[in-house]
């Protein structure tokens, strides 16, 4: 199945703090997922997300120190761009419009069904298709898929790799905004801090693949695509 397939690519993040039940919603997580990453509470959370950049995070409501709405918050001050989604037994009508105010993307039920994960994840595919293009048409020779991590420069097919496909979808969300060097740095490295030099070699790799004019520099303060 062509959904399976795409989320295969993915990674998510599971952010519960009782043990049996982010064990048991973890394995079946795994059947979805290329990495499924696990984390006790909020701060654990924040502190695994920076360290794997999942593309989804999926977090209980009701947690100590720290609870779900602010974990999130912690992850939209570091302009995080995961697909949120609380997993809470909770269905007071005061909290789903709390979660919607905190740009929540989806609030599961528990006990969490497959089939009600199924759904989840195939309107995060639907959003995703929305965001960011899957075909990027640069020039009547010059085409990039983004899910295939492919560059066609007429009929010479070019792999990209992991940085290079970050840093184009980066690109791509928005052609028309310039992504600064930190908001680059965060959203390829994470906690791992990065020197210009290895963004610009990223930079430099892709522009050798799709040639040098369509990643424009804006001097002192990112790039932006022609």
């Amino acid at each position: 199945m062509e959904i399976l397939k795409k989320l295969k690519e993915k990674t998510i993040l599971l952010v519960e703090d009782e043990q049996i039940i982010r064990n048991n919603i973890a394995s079946m997580l795994k059947f979805f997922f290329k990495e499924v990453y696990t984390a006790i509470d909020g701060f654990d959370g924040v502190d695994k997300y920076e360290e794997h950049l999942p593309d989804i995070v999926m977090t209980d409501l009701k947690m100590p120190v720290m609870n779900g709405f602010e974990f999130i918050k912690e992850l939209k001050k570091r302009s995080s761009s995961a697909y949120t989604m609380i997993v809470s037994a909770h269905t007071d009508t005061e909290l789903l419009i709390d979660a919607i105010h905190n740009g929540v993307d989806r609030y599961i039920i528990k006990p969490v069904t497959e089939d009600e994960l199924f759904e989840a994840f195939e309107a995060y595919l639907t959003k995703l298709d929305k965001v960011v293009p899957k075909i990027v048409n640069l020039s009547s020779s010059i085409t990039i898929d983004l899910d295939k991590h492919l560059v066609k420069v007429g009929k010479e097919e070019l792999h990209l790799n992991k940085k290079e496909t970050q840093l184009l979808t980066l690109l791509c969300k928005d052609a028309n905004k310039t992504i600064t060097y930190e908001e680059i740095e965060y959203q390829m490295w994470g906690s791992d801090s990065m020197s210009l030099a290895a963004i610009r070699s990223v930079v430099r790799d892709l522009r050798k693949k799709i040639g040098q004019e369509y990643v424009i520099n804006v001097s002192g303060t990112g790039y932006r695509m022609k």
